[in-house]
C-alpha cells in the first residue's frame, strides 16, 4: 500500500474525543487505522440494499391470515429431532436457505405434513412457544370481532326510513270523526209508529162514511 506523508491539521477536540471513543490517547498510533476506517465508511456509504431495508414494525413473512414480524422463529421436528428457521425481512430462511412454511414442514419425510400442525412459533420478545394452527385460530376470532363491531357501527349510523309526506300530514292534521246519532229509544219509536197508524185509521173516506152511518142509527147517541 502506497503512503503519502501528508500533514493533515484536525482539531484538538476531534483527537480528544476520538480517543475517548476508541480508547486510546489521542496521539496513540493506533488512532491512524481507525481514521482510515472512517475515512473508507464515508467514502463508500452503505449499499442500497442495506438502507431500503424494511423498517422493523413492517417487516415481516404474511403466512395467509397469519403475520409473522422478522425475527420470529420457527421450529418442527423430524423423527424427534427439533430443526428451526427465522423470519428474515420478508422471508423465512432454514440453514441459509429460502423457505416457505409448507417447504420447511416437510423437510424431510413423505411431504404430506400439514404446517399448521406441526410448526411452533416464537414471536419476538416472547419466551413462549405457540403452535401455529392455535395462533391462526385466534387472529381469525379477532378478524371477525374487527368485522363485527364494523358492521354494528353501520347499523347504528343508518339513519331510519323517511316518512312519505301524505302519512306525516295525516299524522300533523288527523280527520274529525264523524258524530254518532244518538240512539232514540226503542218505546220511543213503537209509541210513534202506533199513533201513526191510529190518525192513517181514523183518516180517509171510509171512515167518514162509518161515522156518518152511526149518527144516523136509531139509539146511537
Amino acid at each position: 500500500m502506497t503512503v503519502y506523508e501528508k500533514l493533515v491539521r484536525l482539531p484538538a477536540e476531534v483527537l480528544e474525543e476520538l480517543g475517548d471513543h476508541s480508547g486510546h490517547w489521542w496521539s496513540d498510533p493506533a488512532l491512524e487505522a481507525i481514521i482510515v476506517e472512517a475515512i473508507h465508511a464515508f467514502i463508500k456509504p452503505a449499499s442500497a440494499k442495506r438502507q431500503q431495508q424494511p423498517a422493523p414494525d413492517t417487516a415481516g413473512y404474511q403466512w395467509k391470515q397469519l403475520f409473522l414480524p422478522a425475527g420470529t422463529r420457527l421450529r418442527a421436528s423430524f423423527g424427534g429431532k427439533p430443526s428451526f428457521a427465522v423470519v428474515v425481512e420478508d422471508g423465512i430462511q432454514c440453514d441459509g436457505q429460502a423457505v416457505s412454511p409448507s417447504g420447511f414442514a416437510n423437510r424431510q419425510g413423505s411431504g404430506n405434513r400439514n404446517a399448521w400442525k406441526v410448526i411452533w412459533l416464537r414471536f419476538p420478545g416472547s419466551e413462549q412457544w405457540l403452535l401455529a394452527d392455535v395462533c391462526r385460530v385466534q387472529q381469525s376470532a379477532a378478524i371477525a370481532r374487527l368485522f363485527g363491531g364494523e358492521a354494528q357501527t353501520a347499523n347504528l349510523a343508518t339513519p331510519p326510513h323517511p316518512v312519505p309526506a301524505s302519512r306525516a300530514k295525516r299524522a300533523r292534521d288527523p280527520q274529525p270523526k264523524p258524530k254518532k246519532k244518538a240512539a232514540r229509544p226503542p218505546g220511543v219509536a213503537a209509541i210513534a209508529h202506533t199513533d201513526g197508524d191510529q190518525r192513517k185509521h181514523g183518516a180517509g173516506r171510509g171512515a167518514r162514511r162509518k161515522r156518518r152511518a152511526q149518527k144516523h142509527v136509531p139509539g146511537n147517541p
